[in-house]
């Protein structure tokens, strides 16, 4: 058995942890992306008091995709700070949208051309020579475990379709991350829900993936367990610290395991209906994980072993728990329940299993 592991992000993880990342600049210089929540829940009034003169420009960022349209505004305003102030750390704190806006923000070109940057990410051009910022992230959500992987999405709008383009490099991850369960009380229960499925979809993918290895596995299998376990009572209870951190410890579990595999076929699925019916990532993940749990079965038996830690039952059983569950949550978790019918659905894992998250999958050909 041979598997290599990279992670080169220092973590703080704990209910309060967030209020300690203005001493943790010391003397340097920081830009501060913050999702729109922050100002009203006092994130921004202590942060300002924290690190007075230090903090160059607290700059809000709105609910909605990733795309390189807003990518390229908020580098017109951030750009020229991080110019003028060497060190500058860009810091982000928020959902899976501000965390990928983050981390493409931070590739400053030399030249601060940002077109050298699309055509980076569009595949059309080698990335430039980058005077790249630190980059620190705070997640305001248990899910998207961008603080600890290595790549960031963007949906690029000028397409005609928009295409998801992605940010693949080793200089994608953050130097340091924080995550604080407190910052998750500000979610409503869509949010808490889908990115907590989101969470759920990377441990399972990184279970059912060719990379895995007994490390991912042991993360993903406790990620799972914590997710299936906490999400319920979360949702009836959202202001329970202990439930939020079980969350945001699944998260990060989930993370720390797909940064090392990537993801799958569930989720090579899920781009479509995001793009086509505005259906959330998590969301859209969730609805073809007992497809892709019934395609895994059989084909690994390490896959098959793991699979029956999830539920503490034979693997054969974990589809219909898995559908039973997602039903206890508020979803529907059958393609039909989108508009999908079952031969659309099989030219859609019959093409997803070509793509490259598809051929992660242990089912692929």
């Amino acid at each position: 058995m041979r598997f290599g592991w990279q992670m080169p992000v220092t973590l703080r993880f704990g209910a309060g942890c967030a209020d300690e990342m203005p001493a943790t600049l010391g003397g340097r210089a920081a830009v501060v992306m913050a999702f729109e929540p922050a100002g009203r829940l006092g994130l921004e009034s202590r942060w300002r008091a924290a690190m007075g003169e230090r903090l160059l420009d607290w700059v809000p960022i709105a609910d909605g995709l990733s795309s390189l349209a807003r990518a390229r505004e908020l580098s017109d305003r951030i750009w020229p700070q991080l110019r003028r102030q060497p060190g500058c750390v860009l810091i982000a704190v928020g959902g899976g949208t501000t965390l990928d806006l983050a981390k493409v923000v931070r590739c400053r070109p030399q030249e601060d051309d940002f077109e050298r940057v699309t055509a980076a990410l569009r595949g059309e051009a080698p990335w430039p020579v980058l005077a790249a910022a630190p980059l620190w992230l705070l997640p305001t959500t248990a899910g998207t475990g961008s603080e600890v992987t290595r790549w960031a999405t963007v949906w690029d709008t000028d397409a005609e379709p928009a295409v998801k383009r992605s940010l693949d490099e080793a200089f994608g991850y953050a130097e340091r991350a924080w995550v604080d369960p407190v910052l998750t009380l500000s979610c409503p229960p869509a949010v808490t829900r889908d990115t907590a499925l989101d969470a759920l979809a990377h441990a399972l993918e990184s279970i059912w993936n060719r990379q895995g290895n007994p490390l991912s596995d042991r993360l993903a299998v406790s990620a799972a367990r914590r997710v299936i376990a906490a999400l319920p009572g979360c949702l009836a209870a959202p202001a329970d610290l202990s439930l939020r951190s079980e969350l945001s410890l699944a998260a990060l579990e989930a993370g720390l395991a797909f940064s090392q595999t990537r993801t799958a076929l569930a989720h090579a699925l899920s781009y479509a209906l995001t793009l086509e019916q505005g259906v959330p990532h998590g969301l859209a993940c969730a609805l073809w994980l007992p497809t892709a749990w019934q395609l895994a079965l059989g084909r690994e038996s390490r896959v098959d072993e793991r699979l029956a830690e999830v539920f503490g039952t034979p693997a054969e059983q974990g589809p219909d728990r898995l559908r039973a569950w997602l039903e206890g949550v508020g979803v529907e978790a059958r393609p039909a329940a989108f508009g999908i019918s079952a031969s659309d659905a099989e030219a859609r894992i019959a093409a997803a299993l070509g793509s490259p998250r598809g051929r992660n999958f242990v089912g692929a050909p």
